[in-house]
């Protein structure tokens, strides 16, 4: 349902200045909620373009029925937590932190972490650090295909404390390792002077 609103509203929407991230479909308050996300091309929508993407899709909307029933349009800004669709949506996201909703074989799950690249392959995602541990997990990939949803997600700065912890630890480990060999170190060296003690004859 989602795809078919976007294919309907992402030209008309284009040819007014703006992007189409995406919409979303879903049920809430005893009635279908039909939420599109828009943005300039160059970012920093305000609320009167937000209001005449809305009537735009308003109008839409209204002329092609797409959804049976009633329905409730919610046109927004991107907000902080921006939705990631196309390729070109990842690519600009590398480095960040994302939260995926993946879907394969009727099942969901949730992959959180840093996307750390784009290729044919899908997305490559590492994970977080566990506190508490010295594990680096290994980075996962997941199909473009199999993400149903995707956001952007700077509130998951735990990562980054945990990621501060687990180097301060590392940082910490190696300062000791290297103080316990140089104190070894230390003690097989000949003190100066030591060795095995002469006698010591006075001529008389």
């Amino acid at each position: 349902m989602g795809r078919r609103i976007l294919d309907l509203l992402e030209a008309d929407l284009a040819r007014e200045g703006y992007e189409l991230l995406d919409v979303r479909v879903f049920l809430g308050g005893g009635r279908m909620q039909v939420r599109i996300y828009v943005d300039l091309p160059e970012g920093g929508i305000t609320l009167d373009d937000v209001a005449r993407a809305s009537r735009t899709a308003g109008m839409l909307l209204e002329e092609a029925d797409p959804i049976p029933g009633k329905y409730v349009i919610e046109v927004s800004s991107p907000g902080i937590r921006r939705p990631l669709r196309t390729v070109a949506h990842f690519q600009a996201a590398c480095g960040q932190r994302v939260d995926l909703k993946v879907g394969s074989g009727g099942s969901t799950r949730r992959v959180r972490g840093v996307l750390l690249g784009v290729d044919q392959a899908g997305l490559t995602v590492e994970p977080p650090v566990k506190a508490g541990t010295d594990d680096d997990p290994a980075p996962e990939t997941v199909a473009l295909a199999e993400v149903v949803e995707a956001n952007l997600d700077p509130d998951f700065d735990a990562q980054a404390l945990i990621n501060a912890d687990r180097r301060q630890r590392k940082d910490q480990k190696r300062t000791e390792r290297k103080a316990k060999a140089a104190e070894k170190a230390r003690k097989r060296r000949p003190r100066k002077g030591s060795g095995p003690a002469g006698n010591d004859e006075s001529g008389g």
